[in-house]
């Protein structure tokens, strides 16, 4: 029985290095680690405060960046904190130990060109999905090594229908790398897929409303975990859909004042792969920024529920087994939970957030944040596990 409990542990390993640590938005990074918007709890959805903002967020609100050229360069340094222990109820011997996967460079890069007077061109690219696992050297462990990165490449397209409306798409190429380090039962492998977006933003006075949906973003994975001699699962990871809205105010202060506020809900449990760990989420991020002459002081704060999910079945995607062996050994519910815990621990529910932007010259502007995910304590299965995380960012931004 151990010996099986040990086989099915490493299938989990296997087939899970897709879903870890990346802020409080599941394992999906959003805005939050844009160097305007990481300081504002991740808002932008109605009014961005970078061109990244708005190329990687709702596609309509390019139509802000309609006086002249906008480029903008960041990188954001994530440092997550994980630690797991576990009672040896599914590998037959206790285990406590802090993953080293830590330290991750997100790195953002985007253009806005108008194209006439009402309509904008976004161009973009960044890290759209970050995630990791590295409990190796730990007794008892399994040695367990799993990390996928998601870089994504955004084309988008806004037009000003009139004085109060904009609307706009998006298009988005990913381009996955995924890797799981458990003997010889997986595969370094990458994938591509395309997801779109569509949104809307409308204005009244200083208040602005907007909303976008965005698609799957469907990643195909082939040979990645084996399940018998020269037989292989081929694994499909999505990105969830999500339904977004925001709303931005400017009228405090003299106008000096902006506040705002987003809710985007996460459809986790339509999500390949995803459904059978997580449940779906609703994040609700709220900011502030005070202008100050050539100085902006921003402040934020973002909210959402666990979406470890409580009634698993006995696979994970398209693997419902291991070859180990030589003998075909499959998932069960039990070690499905221990996954949730060791590789799918986005427990944490609240993130806060400063940060501080400051015009050089009329034409460079400097963003800088950071931002705490609180530590939060859940206990999954048989293991219990703590998870907080903390980041910084820097980047600047030209108008020609």
């Amino acid at each position: 029985m151990k010996t099986v409990r040990t086989a099915v542990t490493l299938a989990l390993w296997a087939i899970s290095s897709s879903s870890a640590n990346a802020a409080n938005y599941g394992t999906d990074l959003n805005l939050t680690m844009l160097p305007a918007s990481g300081g504002m709890g991740g808002v932008g959805i109605a009014n961005p405060l970078e061109p990244a903002a708005a190329v990687f967020g709702n596609p309509a609100t390019l139509a802000n960046f309609n006086n002249g050229t906008s480029f903008s360069f960041g990188a954001t340094f994530y440092k997550p904190d994980v630690r797991a222990q576990h009672n040896g109820g599914d590998t037959g011997a206790a285990w406590s130990s802090d993953s080293k996967a830590s330290d991750y460079l997100v790195p953002s890069v985007a253009v806005t060109q108008p194209i006439s007077q009402d309509t904008v061109l976004g161009l973009g690219l960044t890290a759209v999905s970050g995630v990791g696992s590295d409990f190796r050297g730990t007794p008892n462990s399994l040695d367990p090594l799993a990390e996928l990165i998601l870089f994504g490449a955004n084309a988008g397209i806004a037009h000003r229908v009139n004085d109060n409306l904009d609307l706009g798409g998006a298009v988005t190429i990913g381009n996955g790398f995924f890797q799981a380090g458990l003997s010889s039962n997986t595969a370094s492998r990458r994938a591509f897929g395309v997801r779109g977006t569509l949104g809307a933003n409308y204005h009244i006075g200083a208040t602005s409303v907007g909303a976008y949906y965005r698609s799957k973003l469907s990643m195909k994975y082939k040979d990645v975990v084996n399940y018998n001699t020269n037989a292989f699962w081929d694994l499909t990871v999505e990105q969830p859909e999500e339904f977004a809205m925001g709303v931005s105010n400017s009228s405090l202060v003299d106008g000096k004042l902006l506040l705002a506020a987003d809710v985007i809900w996460k459809n986790w449990e339509g999500a390949k792969f995803y459904k059978d760990i997580y449940d779906n989420q609703t994040v609700l991020a709220l900011g502030a920024q005070l202008t100050q002459g050539k100085a902006k002081w921003r402040v934020g704060y973002s909210h959402v529920n666990s979406p470890i999910k409580s009634n698993v079945g006995s696979n994970v995607g398209e693997a419902t087994s291991l070859a180990y062996n030589g003998t075909n050994i499959p998932l069960t519910p039990s070690l499905v939970r221990y996954l949730q815990a060791t590789n799918a621990e986005v427990i944490w529910k609240n993130q806060v957030t400063a940060g501080f932007g400051y015009e050089l010259t009329k034409n460079i502007a400097l963003d800088t944040h950071a931002a705490v995910a609180l530590s939060r304590d859940e206990t999954i299965g048989n293991t219990s596990v703590n998870a907080k995380a903390w980041q910084v960012g820097a980047g600047l931004t030209w108008k020609f």
